[in-house]
C-alpha cells in the first residue's frame, strides 16, 4: 500500500511540475546560448536534457539518473527559489564582517565525456582538477583551499620533471615555473602557516631537481606582491596579475627580460562568479564577484588547435575576448585544449612546449613575447607523444607549469610522464558484445 502511495504522490508531483512548466514558458534568465548549447550561466555547465526512454535504459537506471538531472535542472521558478534558498541560509545567523567559515564539498562523480567518431572528445572537462578534501575557507566573501601542498609529493613531481632533462639532455632546456595555492595569501595572521607550507612544498621541487632541470621561483615573486589580490576570491584560478608575476619569475630563471606591464594593452571584465561559487553556493562569495584585468602583449598571432590525437588542426585564438560569465576565464586559449600551437611576429628562431592544467592558460599568453613558436599541450588531454613534438619542431624550451594540486597528485605527475610514451594513435575500444538472453521454451508434448 505504502509503494502505491509514493508512486501516486511521485506521478502527480512530476505531472504538477510539467503543466507548470508549460504555463510559465521556457524563458530562463538563468541560462545562455553557447556554441548552439544551452548552457547555466552561473554553474558553468550544458543544461541537462532528458534522454529518450528505451526499456534498455529504464532497465539498466540510465534514464533514472538523466531524469533526476533534468527535474533538477528545469523545474519553473528554478533561478529565484536557490536564490531564496542561499538567503534563508544567510539568515540562520548574522552575517558579520570578517567572519568565517569552512565548507566541506562532497565529491562528485565524473561526468562523462562525448566523443567524435574519431576518438575526440566533443568537449573537455576539468576531470582532474582540483582536489578540496581539507574543505574550503569563506574569508570576507572569498574562498580559499585548505591546503599547502606537501614536500614529499613535490619531491615526486621533480623526479618527473628531472627524466626529461636526462631525456633531452643537449637538446632542449627544462624548466619549471609552478605556483602556489591562492591559500598562501589569506590575509588573516591565523592562517598563515599556509603560507610557509606551500613554500616548503614548491621548494622541495627545487631540491629535488637534477640533470640540469631549471627551478623558476614563482612562489618568491609572488610573495613580493602578497598585499595585491593575486587569485580570484569566486574562482580556484589566479587573477592575470598573478600570472604575469609567475611570467617574470619565469623570465628570471630563463634568462628574459619580462616585458613592463604599461607595455601591454589593458582591458576589464566585471561579475565573473567562478568555480568556487558554483561549488559553495554562499551569499556572500555570490555578492563579491571578481574583476578581471587582463593584459595583451602587442605581439600578432595566430593559432592552431587539435584533438587529443593526430595533427588535424582548426583555427583557434590566444585571447577569446568574447568569454564572459561564469567561462571569464576562458579568455585565455579559449579554454583548455588538449594541443595547440600559437605562431608569432618574434622572429627570433626559439621555440617552447608548456605542459599545463587550466592553472597554465594565463601564464602562456605571456610567453608570445619571447618565442616564434610555442606549443601548449594540456597534460590531461593531450595524447600526441611529446618527445616526438619537441624534436620534431626543434623545440628549444620545455616548460612544466601546471597548477600545485596536479604537482602533488600522482595520478596526474603520471600523465606528464606518459606524454613521452604514448602513441598518439586513436585505437578504438572493441565493440560492446550484448548477448541474447531471451530464454527458448521447447514443446516437449509428443
Amino acid at each position: 500500500m505504502m509503494n502505491l502511495v509514493n508512486s501516486a504522490v511521485f506521478f502527480i508531483s512530476i505531472s504538477s511540475m510539467m503543466v507548470l512548466y508549460f504555463i510559465v514558458g521556457d524563458d530562463r534568465p538563468d541560462t545562455e546560448i553557447l556554441r548552439g548549447k544551452v548552457y547555466l550561466t552561473e554553474e558553468k555547465r550544458e543544461l541537462t536534457t532528458l534522454s529518450p526512454f528505451t526499456f534498455e535504459s529504464y532497465v539498466s537506471g540510465q534514464w533514472a539518473k538523466t531524469f533526476d538531472r533534468f527535474v533538477n535542472d528545469n523545474f519553473p521558478f528554478r533561478k529565484s527559489l536557490m536564490q531564496w534558498s542561499t538567503e534563508i541560509r544567510k539568515l540562520r545567523g548574522i552575517e558579520l564582517e570578517g567572519q568565517e567559515k569552512v565548507i566541506y564539498i562532497r565529491p562528485q562523480k565524473d561526468e562523462q565525456q562525448k566523443f567524435d567518431k574519431e576518438g575526440n572528445p566533443i568537449e573537455y572537462l576539468d576531470a582532474y582538477d582540483e582536489s578540496y578534501s581539507n574543505g574550503l575557507l569563506i574569508l570576507n566573501g572569498c574562498v580559499y583551499p585548505r591546503s599547502g601542498g606537501s614536500p614529499k609529493m613535490a619531491a615526486g613531481f621533480a623526479r618527473m620533471v628531472s627524466e626529461y632533462a636526462s631525456q633531452l639532455a643537449g637538446e632542449v632546456r627544462v624548466l619549471t615555473a609552478v605556483p602556489p595555492l591562492s591559500s598562501a595569501f589569506i590575509p588573516a595572521a591565523e592562517h598563515s602557516h599556509y603560507n610557509s607550507q606551500n613554500k616548503r612544498s614548491l621548494e622541495a621541487i627545487r631540491n629535488n631537481l637534477t640533470n640540469g632541470a631549471i627551478f623558476c621561483d614563482v612562489f618568491a615573486e609572488l610573495n613580493n606582491h602578497a598585499g595585491e589580490q593575486l587569485y580570484f576570491g569566486t574562482d580556484h584560478h589566479w587573477k592575470p596579475i598573478g600570472a604575469y608575476y609567475a611570467y617574470v619569475a619565469f623570465c628570471e630563471g630563463a634568462g628574459f627580460t619580462p616585458v613592463p606591464l604599461d607595455q601591454m594593452e589593458k582591458r576589464t571584465k566585471t561579475n565573473f562568479l567562478g568555480t568556487m561559487y558554483q561549488l559553495t553556493q554562499d551569499a556572500s562569495v555570490k555578492e563579491n564577484p571578481d574583476v578581471m584585468d587582463y593584459f595583451i602583449p602587442k605581439v600578432k598571432t595566430s593559432a592552431l588547435r587539435y584533438g587529443e590525437f593526430g595533427f588535424k588542426s582548426f583555427p583557434a585564438k590566444v585571447f577569446e575576448h568574447g568569454c564572459s560569465g561564469g567561462n571569464t576565464y576562458s579568455t585565455f586559449l579559449g579554454g583548455d585544449r588538449p594541443l595547440m600551437k600559437i605562431t608569432t611576429d618574434v622572429k627570433n628562431g626559439r621555440k617552447a612546449v608548456v605542459i599545463k592544467n587550466s592553472m597554465g592558460n594565463a601564464f602562456s599568453v605571456f610567453l608570445i613575447s619571447h618565442y616564434e613558436e610555442i606549443w601548449i599541450v594540456d597534460l590531461r588531454y593531450s595524447k600526441q607523444n611529446l618527445i616526438g613534438i619537441i624534436r620534431t619542431n626543434k623545440i628549444n624550451d620545455l616548460i612544466f607549469a601546471p597548477g600545485m594540486n596536479h604537482v602533488m597528485n600522482p595520478n596526474t605527475v603520471n600523465m606528464m610522464r606518459r606524454l613521452a610514451t604514448q602513441s598518439g594513435v586513436y585505437i578504438p575500444p572493441p565493440p560492446v558484445v550484448i548477448e541474447d538472453s531471451t530464454d527458448v521454451t521447447t514443446d516437449t508434448i509428443p
